[in-house]
């Protein structure tokens, strides 16, 4: 494992190998600062010096924030000073700190600004008369990168406070607004705000020590909310599904035991990941969902939010995709930070072969599934992934090697008790109680023996057992037997109807040749 280094020691190291651009992609101004200010401590022996430029006030000091020159208010004039009137012979480390202009990168007599800066830090020596130390900073709330400049730029990526640093930040701002922290409560307040920014956390605590003076079990509700508005804000990720605080949800996914007795020790694991890591144990990955389409992928996901007891986000990598250079891979970018920033919550990604299996192909989905792979490997915040696929046969091989996800599970078409199962939990759904005294659903799933039913196809002859029911002549009534036998009698499954495609086939044949496990014993 490599060495993790602070995003100021990051910035130092870039510093001192003469990267020219740096960009820093945060909407925590003053904590970038801070970073910077630590960073270019390094230089204090040959002296530094830090100016800074927003679109705002133009140029502005960077310590009190007030404009140096009322005039100075274009970019592309401020940064052609910068390269004609640096001050040479002079050993001095000069870092620029741009802010917020990612509109104006746009502008050709800006990148052109930045490219000559660049060039003339490339080819300087450090004599006397040719010295050229300029450092660009750019530090912007959005990742926006023009193509002239791609190669020019380092990108630092400025991550949450850590365990630790959490803890340290609630018992600062407890004790500056005079309030108290709940001891026995501390590790489940730092869990639940992991991934959050240190504003943010500021910012909670702050509001919770406004209630009721103290920060405790009571304000997690608050923590949460303000992760749910960080989820919304984003509109990159969809809040699918919040747990009730039970595990019914398993009632409803069938013949999954295999799965469910696996999620049992990986939800302990996630629920205890302070205690689990102090013993070695690695926070649990996640899990990949293959197999035939209407088998249950999708509900599983509610099973595992339950499981887990945290709530469900829906990833759409269609959605993420944009029309500028970097944009696409931007999107991925924030939609993981707010993933992270929601933790601890499960990541669901549907139909995840539809979005990577041209990763082969298009340079864009190439990056994109690069980072998305390196970050699986490298996370550390309380986010399971659930990757649920259909089709296996495209997606690239990276995905489906071991050590990607913690564990990959093949859902095949239901066989026996599980057809029996999920016949009672439909019709018990939508009869309102149980009718296993009038029907007799082992009898039923005998009848579906070979007929390569999903489980989406029972549900769709259960839903029109219910109309059959209720539009009876005599009135509406129960579902009975004789109407679940006839529908089964009629209904040609899914599957079936898809033998002779030839797309289909290469979809059976791939999950055939995958080494995965059943969701079920009965599979």
């Amino acid at each position: 494992m490599g060495i993790v280094r602070t995003p100021d020691q990051t910035l130092r190291q870039y510093i001192t190998a003469k990267r020219p651009i740096i960009y820093i992609n945060h909407f925590d101004f003053e904590a970038v600062d801070r970073i910077i200010k630590n960073a270019a401590g390094a230089f204090a022996k040959r002296g530094f010096k830090i100016i800074e430029f927003t679109e705002s006030d133009g140029w502005i000091d960077f310590d009190t924030k007030n404009p140096k020159s009322s005039s100075e208010n274009d970019l592309a004039n401020f940064l052609q000073k910068i390269n004609t009137d640096q001050l040479k012979g002079e050993k001095k480390e000069l870092i620029v700190v741009l802010k917020e202009v990612h509109d104006s990168l746009q502008d050709k007599r800006v990148y052109s600004a930045l490219q000559a800066i660049a060039r003339r830090k490339g080819m300087a020596k450090d004599v006397p008369g040719d010295y050229y130390r300029v450092t660009v900073i750019i530090v912007d709330s959005r990742l926006i990168i023009p193509r002239e400049i791609e190669k020019l730029i380092t990108i630092v990526d400025v991550r949450p406070p850590e365990p630790d640093e959490i803890e340290k930040i609630l018992r600062n701002v407890a004790e500056a607004e005079d309030g108290e922290i709940d001891e026995s409560s501390m590790k489940e307040l730092v869990m639940a705000l992991n991934g959050l920014s240190e504003f943010e956390i500021i910012q909670i605590s702050r509001l919770a020590l406004a209630n009721d003076g103290i920060i405790n079990k009571d304000d997690l509700d608050l923590i949460f909310d303000e992760k749910r508005q960080a989820i919304q804000k984003s509109g990159l990720l969809e809040l699918y599904y919040v747990p009730a605080g039970n595990d019914d949800q398993k009632k409803d996914i069938g013949d999954f035991d295999n799965l469910l007795k696996y999620l049992d020790g990986k939800a302990r694991i996630f629920k205890n990941l302070a205690d689990a890591r102090e013993h070695g144990v690695d926070s649990p990955s996640g899990i990949m969902l293959v197999g035939m389409p209407g088998c249950g992928k999708s509900l599983s996901v509610k099973a595992v939010a339950d499981k887990f007891g945290c709530p469900a986000l829906k990833m759409d990598i269609g959605r993420l995709l944009g029309k500028y250079v970097g944009e696409s891979e931007e999107n991925l970018r924030r939609s993981i930070q707010v993933a992270e920033a929601a933790s601890p919550c499960i990541l669901w990604i549907d139909e995840i072969e539809k979005a990577f299996a041209g990763a082969s192909g298009g340079e864009v989905m190439t990056r994109m599934f690069g980072y998305f792979l390196t970050w699986m490997q490298e996370k550390k915040a309380p986010v399971y992934v659930l990757a649920t696929a259909n089709n296996i046969s495209n997606l690239p091989p990276e995905f489906t090697r071991r050590g990607r996800f913690d564990e990959i599970f093949k859902v095949d078409l239901p066989k026996g008790d599980g057809i029996a199962d999920i016949f009672k939990i439909h019709v018990t759904k939508r009869s309102g109680r149980d009718l296993s005294d009038d029907i007799d659903f082992d009898y039923l799933a005998r009848k579906c023996n070979g007929k390569l039913y999903s489980g989406a196809d029972i549900a769709s002859m259960v839903k029109s057992a219910a109309e059959i029911a209720y539009l009876d002549s005599d009135g509406p009534r129960q579902i009975e037997q004789e109407d679940l036998e006839d529908l089964i009698r009629s209904t040609t499954s899914s599957c079936k109807a898809q033998e002779n495609n030839e797309s289909y086939k290469r979809m059976v044949d791939a999950l055939e040749k995958l080494d995965s496990r059943p969701v079920s014993k009965n599979q």
